[in-house]
């Protein structure tokens, strides 16, 4: 058997203390950022005695506060919005989550290409992770009174923590370090509650386990985080028995551009077909897939297949441009299952 793979990787103590105190170095930037900024307002419009109380009152208070109990006198440019597929998400599962800024009507023209900020607050408030991005039309083209909303999809990381968590967005620009004022629920430093959600433990079924048929994990040096594995013509998932109904969350890719028809990818558990999905996309392809308990059988553990119906060798049809000479599949770049 080759070796194992839990597909949800369990962070070590030493992995959750790293990401603890990059998470704190991150938090004080950016609010050594916005006083930056605050302290240069302050220069041009306060008295030498104010400006100063109020810049060591600042400099003094912890992230997230609200600026010396002071209400953020600039107008909101936008107010935000986040709708969430589910409020209970376990460790490692799927969220769809659907964003909406409403561009207040009486907005000035964005100078700044401003990234969206997304936190995830623990129960006290603390950042655990984060999904910052940029939204897919640039700030700088917003308009007065406009609507921009979209979707993205994100997996909650197997964080050491279950319970109740607040998501709070905010718009911030990555050249100046500064954040711009919305309408909502304010809670410091130009944050604001926009949903909460529970993360919920992990169920034993879905540690799952990549056996046989299966390349090493692999990604791009311009996107670490985003990794994939390859699989051989056939390749096996093995997990425990959920004995309940559930849903295989699975995200893959084929190579249409290589054969006449595209590659097929076949799902089964012993004789039972689970799903059959064709790979037509230049894209890598989401699927929520139901599995009925009774596809499982009655054995302790479960063998889920993977089986393409057409492979290739890169080196092969690049004519030797490329040296990869493994026979590939298709990349798999998540996988996890779900009791419903």
């Amino acid at each position: 058997m080759a070796v194992a793979r839990v597909a949800t990787v369990t962070w070590s103590r030493r992995a959750r203390t790293r990401q603890r105190r990059k998470c704190s170095i991150m938090q004080h930037m950016q609010q050594l950022r916005f006083e930056i900024r605050l302290s240069m307002m302050l220069r041009a419009a306060c008295p030498i005695a104010a400006r100063t109380a109020l810049l060591i009152c600042c400099l003094t208070s912890p992230f997230g506060a609200v600026g010396c109990g002071l209400r953020d006198s600039a107008s909101p440019v936008a107010t935000p919005a986040v709708g969430l597929n589910r409020t209970r998400v376990p460790l490692g599962g799927p969220l769809q989550m659907t964003y909406r800024f409403t561009v207040a009507e009486d907005a000035s023209g964005f100078t700044d290409d401003y990234r969206v900020f997304v936190h995830f607050l623990d129960v006290d408030g603390a950042l655990m992770f984060s999904d910052d991005h940029a939204p897919p039309t640039p700030t700088t083209s917003w308009r007065q009174g406009q609507e921009i909303t979209y979707e993205r999809r994100m997996i909650i990381p197997v964080y050491p923590y279950v319970g109740e968590v607040t998501v709070a967005v905010g718009l911030y620009s990555p050249v100046m370090g500064d954040r711009l004022a919305l309408a909502g629920e304010h809670l410091g430093q130009r944050a604001y509650r926009v949903a909460t959600l529970d993360m919920a433990p992990q169920s034993e079924s879905g540690f799952l386990v990549f056996e046989d048929g299966w390349y090493p994990a692999e990604s791009l040096p311009e996107a670490p985080d985003r990794e994939w594995q390859w699989t051989t013509g056939r390749a096996t998932i093995s997990f425990r028995n959920p004995r309940a109904d559930s849903t295989l969350y699975l995200e893959v890719k084929g190579r249409p551009e290589l054969f006449d028809i595209p590659q097929v990818l076949t799902l089964a558990i012993d004789d039972t077909v689970i799903e059959t999905l064709e790979m037509a996309s230049d894209e890598s392809t989401y699927h929520a897939i139901a599995v009925p308990a009774r596809s499982f059988g009655a054995a302790d553990t479960v063998a889920l297949t993977l089986n393409i119906d057409r492979t290739f060798v890169p080196s092969a049809v690049t004519n030797g441009e490329n040296p990869d000479q493994r026979e590939l599949g298709v990349q798999v770049f998540y996988a996890f299952l779900e009791l419903d």
